[in-house]
């Protein structure tokens, strides 16, 4: 069942868009090193995505201020990064010095690649933001060329309901949560469903899933964070999926 939600598509997203504007600057201070982000979501990410990567073109959507992005072009990937916050992708452009094309880009409208132009994609805790991933799914597959792959990850279906969530585990909900990163405060909102939601959009756009990994806290990361990871030991908090296309 869908809990309704008062809050339309197009505003949902300006919502998204302005706190993330907000968060820019201090994003990758943040985050690169925080024990979420930095710690526990972007390794696993990582460890999907194939090797070697030289000569290869891969799409960061939802590039934020551009870690992901950095990483593969340092792996020797030509980067296409694309995000829907232009204060993100201006952060994104001065890591990537020069490197890489990022672009200003709304993952609920089709894509500005065309057709079996990239060879593998990655999407980091981005998809959440839509309801309707049809369209974004739908890029995803179009744009690769034959072979390639794709590195989704999400939160998980079964983390710790968060403090403003009414429905339960096979509900589609519209959930918020509020962030405070270096002083900057925002509340940020995004859609949680179950996993039979999630399986059934890849496979309505040609996917189907090769590999899944649950994150969970490194003894390194423990160590670190033992008050932010420490409850996550033995409860999911993300989930990563490897895509290729349908045969």
């Amino acid at each position: 069942m869908e809990i309704e939600s008062p809050v339309d598509p197009a505003s949902h997203r300006r919502q998204t868009r302005e706190a993330y504007d907000r968060l820019a600057a201090v994003w990758s201070a943040t985050t690169d090193t925080g024990p979420f982000n930095g710690f526990l979501e972007r390794p696993v990410v990582r460890a999907l995505v194939p090797r070697p990567l030289a000569g290869l073109t891969v799409l960061d959507a939802g590039c934020g201020s551009g870690a992901q992005c950095e990483w593969l072009l340092d792996q020797g990937a030509d980067v296409v990064g694309i995000d829907l916050s232009p204060a993100m992708v201006e952060e994104s452009r001065r890591r990537c010095a020069g490197r890489g094309r990022l672009l200003v880009a709304d993952l609920a409208h089709p894509l500005p690649l065309e057709p079996r132009s990239v060879d593998g994609i990655t999407c980091s805790l981005a998809l959440h933001y839509l309801r309707d991933w049809d369209v974004p799914l739908r890029s995803f597959a179009s744009s690769l060329r034959p072979g390639g792959w794709i590195v989704i990850s999400l939160d998980h279906p079964f983390a710790p309901r968060l403090a403003h969530q009414r429905g339960g585990y096979l509900d589609i909900e519209l959930v918020s949560d509020t962030w405070t990163k270096a002083g900057v405060e925002v509340t940020q909102r995004f859609w949680r469903r179950p996993l039979a939601e999630t399986m059934d959009a890849f496979a309505d756009a040609g996917l189907v899933i090769e590999r899944v990994a649950e994150p969970r806290p490194s003894s390194e990361a423990l160590a670190r964070f033992p008050l932010e990871l420490g409850p996550l030991v033995g409860s999911p908090s993300f989930i990563v999926y490897r895509l290729r296309l349908a045969a």
